[in-house]
């Protein structure tokens, strides 16, 4: 089977698929290189050349397709057959693209690297290391999966309902020792910062401000803080500690550090 090279574009123009189409529907391997990094660490789109074959028999969940999707050219990996949906995700990416069958081109069949050395996708080595990819890709969307953007909107108020619960519920009628000390400091302490660390993540995603790196949702998080302990003075079970507040600021501020440093590792 010959076999022609060709260069795509991020954007898939109507030259451009119509191309691809006329030569695979001849039957011919097509070699092109694609761009981007969403295949890594399997694909280098930058330096990597990939060699595309026509459809032949059903798709397998598993295999890597070249679709495309909204007006561009993509090739990422079939992880699941719903009728005429297919589902794909690439190997370095968190969303999904959701296509139909007609969107889909071809499928890799090899991978030529930059170091001269070749891939075969129908390889045992190829398959074995494809599954670590995608176990490794789903263990990474786990904490997406369970705290993103969707899922955190309920999450916040049951957040919210039990920290109050914590700061104003009369816990010490349970017996329970808060006053011992781990590396020298209370216990009491530590729980008042430790549960306050995920108050900047789960108010993130309220628009409260437009100051850059979140600063509103911090000061929220202060007065919230402030807030819930002054609020003890009210209750004859409950006795206010300064202590506490400046632990409850110290979680704030703590959780707030690590969302920063987390938004600033996606960018």
């Amino acid at each position: 089977m010959s076999a022609k090279r060709l260069i795509i574009p991020n954007d898939a123009n109507d030259f451009i698929v119509a191309e691809l189409k006329e030569r695979l529907g001849q039957g011919i391997t097509v070699t092109i290189a694609f761009g981007g990094n969403s295949m890594l660490p399997l694909i280098d789109g930058e330096s990597d050349r990939i060699e595309l074959a026509p459809l032949t028999g059903e798709m397998k969940r598993g295999d890597v397709y070249l679709f495309v999707y909204q007006g561009r050219c993509v090739v990422h990996r079939l992880l699941k057959i719903d009728a005429e949906r297919l589902v794909f995700r690439g190997d370095n990416c968190r969303r999904q693209e959701v296509v139909e069958r007609k969107d889909v081109l071809a499928r890799l069949v090899a991978i030529d690297h930059s170091d001269g050395s070749r891939v075969s996708c129908d390889s045992p080595q190829w398959r074995l290391r494809s599954r670590c990819v995608m176990l490794r890709r789903t263990l990474l969307n786990l904490p997406f999966r369970l705290f993103g953007r969707q899922q955190r909107c309920w999450e916040r108020w049951a957040y919210l309902f039990l920290l109050l619960v914590l700061m104003w519920a009369p816990i010490g009628g349970l017996g329970i020792q808060l006053d011992n000390f781990v590396l020298g400091i209370r216990m009491d302490h530590l729980l008042h910062a430790s549960v306050y660390v995920p108050f900047v993540f789960f108010m993130m995603d309220l628009p409260v401000g437009a100051m850059r790196r979140w600063v509103p949702h911090w000061i929220m998080g202060l007065l919230f803080a402030a807030v819930t302990e002054t609020g003890q003075l009210a209750l004859f079970y409950r006795g206010f500690d300064p202590n506490d507040l400046i632990a409850n600021s110290l979680g704030v501020t703590l959780g707030w550090i690590l969302v920063l440093m987390w938004k600033r590792r996606r960018r």
